[in-house]
């Protein structure tokens, strides 16, 4: 960008370079990856509603942001980009639609979140998934990862009722796979 600014119009960035930025920030593991990533989503939705990016952020780039949520246990802050990624598909963005890894990392932050509804959380996701699934509105059910978060997320909290779900878990599992 700085490039771009001092007068080298090949430079500037495009949909890609963003993308690319944002995925490297959910990879890393500084403690403000999430925030990075978030800046720049914004930054790409601002820039595309002023007409100075072409293209907007796609399903992946919501999805690289969501995940460095996820790697914070942020279940308010990966919901709230899956949120803005259905108004965005929603207003007309058909690359941003909500796929079954966006409704996984989702799964995966509340595995990951120390919060006690964790298991209930994930779980209401699963019937929500399921939903979408039938109704067309998804174009994949539930897959292993969405079982493995899901099981996680029983494990972890140590509820009573745990070893239960996973057990009904397991069984729903052997049926689809």
């Amino acid at each position: 960008q700085l490039d771009y600014d001092s007068g080298n119009k090949a430079a500037k960035p495009d949909i890609q370079s963003y993308s690319i930025l944002v995925d490297c920030w959910a990879k890393s593991n500084h403690k403000d990856s999430s925030r990075g990533a978030q800046k720049l989503l914004d930054t790409m939705i601002d820039k595309h509603k002023s007409r100075d990016l072409d293209g907007s952020p796609d399903a992946v780039t919501y999805n690289s942001v969501m995940s460095a949520y996820a790697k914070q246990g942020d279940v308010v802050g990966a919901q709230k980009v899956l949120d803005r990624m259905q108004m965005d598909y929603d207003a007309g963005n058909k690359a941003a639609k909500p796929d079954i890894r966006s409704y996984n990392v989702l799964i995966d932050c509340w595995a990951k979140s120390s919060k006690p509804d964790a298991p209930k959380g994930a779980q209401k996701l699963l019937e929500i998934i399921i939903d979408k699934h039938k109704s067309g509105e998804l174009d994949e059910g539930p897959d292993a990862v969405t079982y493995n978060s899901l099981v996680q997320a029983w494990k972890s909290s140590r509820l009573p009722q745990g070893p239960h779900r996973i057990q009904e878990l397991e069984k729903q599992m052997e049926i689809l796979f």
